[in-house]
């Protein structure tokens, strides 16, 4: 006898019915396609290896970048003349071998997972003069010319450097190694130790030259107060424990200082007058090295302040503020100087102390002057400047906010759009913006890494012409057909309009009705930039219709919208995950009773709030890596949501699924893996008894060697197929 249930039913089957049961659930198989779901996610990958990391040499005349022509996993270091697109591998991975081990107390499993995973070497940063290239790879960083000759490492042997990088001038590197900031003279070999810090927890962050050569700006971190965390090892013989440190929210584990040390070191002259908790969002000098901008936002999250340092006497002068008109601060905070010292340019989204759409700001370097240097009616998603140069590069979302172009603003004011995928976007898609396209130094040569829902990130020229450079697409990729991508839009239930992608196959019966889910749900998930392959083949092989939304919290909105769930997550978004469950429910051919819902991380979260809150709306739903009580997770992203737990312990209950397990009657999937240390698998494990005491029936699935990512290349395929056959299982129902 064999049971499965859909919430607190519990449906028994007998043996000789068992056709009847294996029609439900994730033990369903898939309809049997050409490429089966899992085949997508092993490698050699069938869409390849797009360019990693590409920079673009000063003079525009070269792009160097991690690639592999094969699709297989380890990345080698390609050059790529530019604008000819004629392409060379300059370093080979795997003639670069590891150091030996004395004492290798590792297992063979780990021996040999340490082999399987080796990720290769994902780009090189160009010497200011674009004769030398240098990247890390194996414990060891490497220099290199251009050709990839003369390859060797700076230290051949495990000295523990970390954030290499040439000087301005070309004449060093600066590195972190331990707690403190060196450099290396390039011409001698001889090492200098710059800072000088020995205190226990403490510790050099970052390091940012003056371009003039002359001085230091440095980060300096005490992490202390970091919170402590035990998971355990279950995949061996006997269970290990395994000690992690990690933030979480009410450990208040904030403790950073910027300071200012001579170019040839000494004692750290911090900064007076900035509070010692705070989030750095920036930290800039300006061209001729004699003021360094500071972009800070407080740490409640509800003010932003940018400040301009005089070196000489590390002090302050505030020269912008604002506060939250509402929510809170959002992320979106960049930073350039003009060319001549004089102004910077900033990006906000709060315009005339309200908040609106993502805009870019000028200021005099003491405050004054403040004007809008661009302010549409859409977001403006990155904004940079070339070292020799005054053209500012945006990305912007002026057709779309699903879609990107790279503006540029020329120093007359002319404006120039580059809408390099007219389906998609023309630079990177991040988690709260968009990267920015490469350019020269004089501005004059100009590349980016672009996509679409078909096409993952290629290099392509934009300027002087707009041309694609890479292909990384197996010839298996060919294969592949496409499902239609149409943009749609409907209100939510505060009337604001959310945007979407509908996925469906392109002659799809629709005399008929089909199942449906939304994807993926998180913010900016309706984008229409590269996502993979689980979307589309739910829409062509299983003739499901998919729904792919921006949530509240996405960017392309304003910052209202993208401030949009504080104090509300979980409870606004969820409001919009039912009106998109009557969006897809209206039209003709879905059928309303077999609507699902799928995320991982916070997505996961958003599933397990939808299923448990609003029971009844969605029949289906798969939770992966759900955060299920706020109070576990990390501070730097709990406290500008929810605040600290100790002022208002009620809107954490308010807005964590165990609150709720006792709503659940839909079936529910709860996916972890046990290895994570970002979303702790205890937020499914506590979920998981609430649910019983509370009498709940669900599906589980634990990846006992896994982390956040389920990536390894057993866990991969088979955590999407997974998903997927369990959609299918439910949904395709009679």
């Amino acid at each position: 006898m064999i049971s499965t249930s859909r919430g607190g039913v519990r449906r028994v089957f007998l043996l000789p019915f068992l056709a009847l049961l294996v029609s439900v659930g994730f033990g369903q198989s898939l309809p049997k396609a050409d490429i089966p779901i899992e085949r997508f996610y092993q490698y050699p990958l069938i869409n390849g290896r797009s360019p990693s990391n590409p920079k673009m040499s000063p003079d525009g005349s070269k792009i160097v970048f991690g690639w592999n022509e094969t699709g297989a996993r380890k990345l080698d270091l390609w050059s790529l003349q530019y604008p000819s697109g004629k392409k060379q591998r300059i370093v080979d991975a795997s003639k670069i071998t590891d150091l030996p081990r004395q004492d290798d107390t590792r297992t063979d499993q780990e021996k040999s997972e340490a082999i399987l995973y080796d990720g290769g070497i994902t780009g090189a940063d160009w010497s200011p003069d674009g004769d030398e290239l240098m990247f890390s790879y194996k414990g060891r960083v490497w220099l290199t010319q251009p050709d990839g000759s003369e390859l060797h490492p700076i230290v051949d042997g495990q000295s523990g450097i970390a954030s290499p990088q040439f000087t301005p001038d070309g004449k060093y590197i600066s590195y972190v190694s331990g707690q403190n900031l060196f450099r290396l003279d390039r011409h001698s070999g001889a090492v200098k130790q710059l800072t000088f810090i020995s205190k226990p927890n403490t510790k050099i962050e970052s390091a940012t030259w003056s371009q003039d050569g002359k001085t230091i700006a440095v980060t300096w971190s005490d992490s202390s107060k970091e919170g402590k965390h035990v998971m355990m090892d279950f995949s061996k013989d006997r269970a290990t424990v395994v000690n992690i440190q990690r933030e979480w929210n009410g450990d208040l584990n904030v403790d950073n200082q910027i300071g200012l040390i001579p170019a040839d070191g000494g004692i750290i002259r911090f900064v007076s007058g900035l509070p010692r908790y705070l989030w750095l969002k920036d930290v800039e000098w300006s061209p001729d090295g004699s003021k360094l901008a500071i972009a800070w936002i407080k740490d409640d999250f509800k003010e932003f302040t940018i400040s301009v340092v005089d070196p000489a006497k590390a002090e302050k002068a505030d020269v912008y503020n604002e506060k939250a008109p509402m929510n809170y601060i959002t992320d979106w905070r960049p930073l350039v100087w003009t060319k001549d010292g004089e102004s910077i340019l900033f990006g906000t989204d709060i315009v005339d102390g309200r908040f609106g759409y993502r805009s870019v700001m000028k200021m005099d370097a003491d405050g004054k002057n403040l004007s809008k240097f661009y302010s549409e009616g859409h977001d403006v998603a990155a904004l940079g400047r070339p070292k020799e140069s005054d053209r500012i590069f945006l990305v912007t979302l002026g057709e779309s906010p699903l879609k990107s172009e790279i503006t540029v603003v020329e120093p007359d004011g002319k404006r120039t759009h580059h809408k390099v995928m007219p389906n998609g976007m023309s630079t990177p898609k991040e988690f709260d913006a968009a990267g920015l396209p490469l350019y020269s130094d004089d501005g004059g040569r100009v590349a980016t890494l672009a996509s679409d829902r078909t096409v993952n990130p290629e290099l392509y020229s934009v300027e002087p012409t707009i041309k694609r450079l890479t292909k990384s697409q197996l010839p298996e990729f060919e294969k592949v057909k496409w499902a239609d991508f149409k943009e749609v839009t409907f209100k939510a239930p505060d009337g604001r309009m959310l945007h979407g992608l509908l996925i469906a196959r392109p002659g799809l019966d629709l005399s008929q009705k089909h199942p449906a889910f939304i994807s993926n749900v998180y913010a900016n998930s309706g984008k229409a930039a590269w996502s993979g392959f689980l979307e589309n083949y739910a829409a062509m092989n299983l003739d499901m219709v998919v729904l792919a939304l921006d949530f509240r919290a996405s960017w392309g909105y304003g910052g209202e919208f993208n401030s949009g769930y504080y104090r509300q997550m979980g409870l606004i978004d969820v409001d919009e995950a039912v009106a998109a469950k009557e969006y897809l429910a209206s039209l003709p051919y879905v059928r309303g009773d077999r609507v699902g819902i799928w995320g991982w991380s916070y997505g996961g979260y958003l599933t397990c709030m939808s299923l448990l809150t609003k029971p009844g709306v969605f029949h289906t739903g798969v939770a992966v890596a759900s955060v299920t009580d706020w109070k576990s997770y990390n501070e730097w992203y709990t406290r500008r949501r929810l605040g600290l737990v100790k002022d208002d312990p009620k809107i954490f209950e308010k807005t964590s699924p165990i609150t709720y397990a006792g709503g659940l009657q839909d079936n529910l999937l709860l996916v972890h893996g046990i290895m994570d240390d970002n979303v702790l698998f205890q937020d499914t494990a506590r979920l998981i008894q609430r649910l019983i005491d509370n009498g709940k029936y669900f599906d589980e699935m634990t990846y006992p060697r896994d982390d956040h990512s389920i990536g390894k290349d057993t866990s991969r395929p088979h955590v999407f197929a997974t998903i997927l056959r369990y959609l299918y299982g439910h949904l395709s129902q009679p």
